[in-house]
């Protein structure tokens, strides 16, 4: 029988934790992180007036204050140097001839942070994309700050009493809410009585 003395016992520990960090090391160095979705779940106005906007609008106009009053309106804050905004567009697009044939709703892109990615400009992209969509121009990123915007694409529903009532992002990625998803939130907001 081999008897071990207490410095046999402690090597031999030694050398068991040490083979054990350096194979949980070399698995972790191999294993792909899993990806962070850093898209807000939440969104702290909800339930507050739409902040002060006033932008000038893609093709002429300013939106302002009034335009959230007396509507349900679904705004989109994007921007074409966003790949899930891009990924989105058709989507939009659909969204926007949709709601185009609801008396109660209406749709306001937001294109923030004055980047225009290879096209240089809006009217560029929506050449050579074939889009028609209602789009306000944030370059300096004021109503994407005063809205509290923290993601994009992001979709804040506006009642028709300036009160911001859900907010969703993505309509493909993230939410995964689609269309119609969006569609049924901004309707059944409609729907909603509004003190006078």
């Amino acid at each position: 029988m081999t008897h071990m003395t207490r410095r046999d016992t402690l090597t031999g520990l030694a050398a068991g934790t040490l083979a054990t960090t350096v194979a949980l090391e070399a698995e972790a160095q191999t294993a792909p992180a899993a990806p962070i979705d850093r898209r807000p779940r939440t969104y702290d106005l909800i339930g507050q007036a739409a902040p002060a906007t006033d932008l000038a609008r893609f093709g002429g106009g300013r939106l302002t204050q009034a335009d959230f009053l007396g509507k349900t309106t679904i705004v989109q804050f994007w921007g074409i140097w966003c790949p899930d905004c891009l990924a989105d567009v058709d989507d939009v697009a659909e969204l926007n001839r949709l709601i185009a044939r609801d008396r109660n709703l209406q749709f306001i892109g937001i294109h923030t942070r004055g980047r225009y990615g290879r096209w240089g400009g809006l009217a560029p992209f929506f050449a050579e994309k074939g889009y028609r969509f209602p789009v306000a121009i944030d370059d300096d990123s004021a109503a994407y700050k005063a809205w509290a915007i923290k993601w994009v694409p992001s979709f804040v529903i506006v009642g028709k009493d300036g009160i911001i009532r859900d907010f969703t992002t993505d309509l493909k990625a993230g939410s995964g809410i689609g269309v119609q998803g969006l569609l049924a939130k901004a309707k059944a907001v409609s729907k909603m009585k509004v003190r006078s």
